[in-house]
C-alpha cells in the first residue's frame, strides 16, 4: 500500500487532531507513502458524498481510513432542546405540551437515525465505487459502539479500537495486525484481535508544513481552537467514562519542549491563538506536574500570547500551578463537578475530594483568574438522595462565592450510559438494563432509561428544570462567552457546541438548581441541608 486517504466523518466543527497525528506518525516512518486528509464536517450534507468521490478519484488511495468522532447517545444537557422535549413529554402536567413534545421528539429521532445511516453510507460508497481500496474505520464513536456498527459496515472493513498508529503501519508493511485491538466482519463472522499494548507517543513535534500540504482545508481552521496532545491514557476509574477503555490507563507523556513546539508552529505559521489540550486529563496526577509545569513555563518564556484549555481536575491545582495557568493564558473552564456530595462522587469512583476542588478554585481566584466557569452537574446519579441534591445546590453556592456569581454558570447534565463502562456493567447486573440491549436503539422506553434519571427523584428534577426554562424563555444573558468553546473570531454567537452556548447564554442552570432547592425544602422544611463538601473534577472548554 502506497497511499492513504483519511476521511474525518461529520460532527461539530473541530480540528481533526487524531488524523493529523496519525498522518504525521506514518510520514516519519514511511515518507514515500502519499497521504491526504478530507474533513467532511466542512461540507454541506448534500455535498459530502460527491466530496468523497472527487477526493478518491483524484487521489486513488490504497487505504481509506474513516475517523468517527461522535455519536450522540441520548444524554443531552439543558442547552439542548431534546432534553426539554423529553422532560415535557415524560413529566409536563399540561397535555398540550406533552403532545407538542412528542412530535418534536419524533423529528429528533428521525434526525438521529438519519445521521447514523448517512455516515454509514460513506464507507459503502467507497466499497461500491472504489472496490480495490481497503477500508479502515476508527475514532472514539466507533470504539464505543464497535460491536453494533461493525455489523452495518461493508464486509472486510477493519475497525480499530482505540489508537490506530501501529495497526496502520503494520497494514502498510504487509504485517499481521492480530496483536492489535481491531474488529472485522468477514464471511458473516466477527473476528477480534488480541489487546496489544498501547503505542508510545511520538516524541518529535509534528511536521506542520507537511500536514498543511496534505490537508487542503486547513485554512478553514484559521482563528479556530487547535487541538494539541501532551499525553495519552487516563489513570482514573470514573464509572461513566470511556477514556480508559479507549486510551488505556497507562499514561504516556510527550516531551514538554515538543508539545510547545507544536503550539509555536501553529502560532507562527497558521496564526493560531487558541489551543485545546486533547488529553484525557491535562493533570493526570502529581506525576504530571513536571511536564505540565514545563509546558506552561515554555509558553511564557516564548512569549506565546495564547488562550488554552483542556480537561483539568481542579482538585489537583496548587497555588503555584494556578499562577502559571493564569500567566500562560488559561481560558474559561468547564468543570465536570457531577455532584456536590462526596458520597455520590465516591460511588462513581471519581477519585478526588470536593474540598480539594474548592481549594483549586480558591487558588485560581487568588492567582487572578478572570475567566468564566461552567459547572457540569449530572443530577440523579447512582446513590443520589434528596439530601445529596441539596448538597449539589450548596456546592454551586460555594464555587460562586469563591469566583463570583457572575462568572459561574451551572449546567444540568445527566449521565450517559455507554458500553464498556463500569456504569453500564452495574446497571446490567441490577437489571436496569437488559442483557443484549442495543445502546444505539432509541425508543420512548429506551430514551427514558438511557437518559439516566430514575425515580423517585426524576420528577422533582424535571419540575425544577421545566420551571427554570419557562422563566428564562426568550431571555439572553448579555455577557459574551469568550472561552475556547467559541469557534469563530466573532465570539458573541458561535460556539463549538451551540447547544452548550444556549445553556450558558440563558443561564438557566442557576434557576434550575435554586428551583430544585425550593421544591425539596418545601418537602422537608425542618431539615436544613448538611454542609456541602467539595465539587467534582473538571473539564475545560
Amino acid at each position: 500500500m502506497n497511499s492513504i486517504l483519511y476521511i474525518f466523518l461529520p460532527c461539530k466543527k473541530v480540528y481533526p487532531i487524531g488524523i493529523t497525528y496519525l498522518a504525521d506518525f506514518i510520514h516519519r516512518r514511511k515518507p514515500d507513502v502519499r497521504q491526504r486528509i478530507l474533513d467532511l464536517s466542512l461540507f454541506p450534507v448534500s455535498q459530502r458524498s460527491q466530496a468523497i468521490r472527487d477526493a478518491a478519484t483524484e487521489f486513488k488511495p490504497d487505504l481509506v481510513c474513516f475517523s468517527w468522532r461522535d455519536i450522540q447517545i441520548f444524554s443531552p444537557h439543558e442547552g439542548d432542546s431534546s432534553l426539554e422535549h423529553a422532560f415535557n413529554f415524560y413529566f409536563a402536567s399540561n397535555p398540550i405540551k406533552r403532545v407538542a413534545a412528542s412530535f418534536a421528539g419524533i423529528k429528533q429521532l428521525y434526525r438521529y437515525y438519519s445521521h447514523i445511516y448517512t455516515i454509514l453510507s460513506y464507507p459503502a460508497l467507497i466499497r461500491k465505487e472504489f472496490p480495490r481500496a481497503q477500508i479502515m474505520i476508527g475514532g472514539g464513536a466507533f470504539t464505543a459502539f464497535a460491536d453494533q456498527l461493525i455489523e452495518k459496515l461493508p464486509e472486510g472493513t477493519i475497525g480499530i479500537l482505540g489508537e490506530g498508529e501501529d495497526a496502520i503501519l503494520k497494514l502498510l508493511e504487509g504485517r499481521s495486525i492480530d496483536d492489535e485491538r481491531y474488529i472485522v466482519k468477514e464471511g458473516g463472522r466477527i473476528r477480534k484481535g488480541s489487546h496489544g499494548s498501547p503505542p508510545l507517543l511520538d516524541a518529535p513535534a509534528v511536521d506542520l508544513p507537511f500536514l498543511t500540504s496534505i490537508f487542503p482545508q486547513w485554512q478553514e481552521y484559521r482563528g479556530e481552537s487547535i487541538g494539541v496532545q501532551s499525553k495519552r491514557g487516563c489513570p482514573y476509574d470514573c464509572a461513566f467514562c470511556l477514556y480508559p477503555y479507549i486510551e488505556g490507563k497507562r499514561v504516556r507523556y510527550r516531551p514538554a519542549e515538543m508539545v510547545v513546539k507544536d503550539i509555536s508552529q501553529h502560532y507562527h505559521q497558521w496564526g493560531s491563538r487558541r489551543f485545546w489540550f486533547t488529553d484525557a486529563q491535562f493533570i493526570t496526577g502529581k506525576e504530571a506536574y513536571p511536564q505540565c509545569t514545563e509546558i506552561m513555563e515554555r509558553i511564557i518564556h516564548e512569549k506565546l500570547e495564547i488562550e488554552w484549555s483542556g480537561y483539568i481536575r481542579t482538585s489537583l491545582i496548587t497555588p503555584d500551578f494556578a499562577k502559571l495557568m493564569v500567566r500562560s493564558g488559561v481560558g474559561d473552564l468547564e468543570v465536570a463537578i457531577t455532584s456536590g456530595s462526596q458520597e455520590v462522587l465516591n460511588n462513581l469512583h471519581m477519585g478526588f475530594k470536593l474540598e480539594r476542588l474548592y481549594d483549586g478554585c480558591r487558588y485560581l481566584a487568588e492567582a487572578g483568574f478572570k475567566g468564566k466557569v461552567i459547572l457540569n452537574y449530572s443530577l440523579n446519579s447512582p446513590k443520589e438522595t434528596e439530601e445529596t441534591l441539596l448538597q449539589s445546590v450548596e456546592s454551586y453556592k460555594v464555587v460562586a462565592s469563591i469566583l463570583g456569581e457572575e462568572r459561574v454558570f451551572p449546567l444540568m447534565f445527566f449521565l450517559g450510559i455507554q458500553p464498556n463502562t463500569d456504569l453500564e456493567q452495574r446497571l446490567l447486573e441490577e437489571g436496569y438494563l437488559s442483557a443484549g440491549y442495543n445502546p444505539l436503539m432509541l425508543t420512548p422506553t429506551s430514551i427514558r432509561k438511557l437518559l439516566y434519571n430514575p425515580a423517585p427523584l426524576n420528577s422533582f428534577i424535571a419540575r425544577a428544570c421545566l420551571r427554570a426554562w419557562e422563566r428564562k424563555q426568550g431571555s439572553r444573558d448579555p455577557r459574551k462567552w469568550t472561552g475556547s468553546l467559541s469557534q469563530t473570531t466573532d465570539q458573541s454567537h458561535a460556539y463549538a457546541d451551540k447547544s452548550l452556548s444556549n445553556g450558558i447564554e440563558g443561564n438557566s442552570g442557576r434557576d434550575a438548581l435554586l428551583s430544585l432547592e425550593e421544591i425539596l425544602r418545601s418537602r422537608r422544611p425542618a431539615s436544613p441541608p448538611s454542609q456541602a463538601t467539595e465539587p467534582r473534577a473538571s473539564s475545560v472548554g
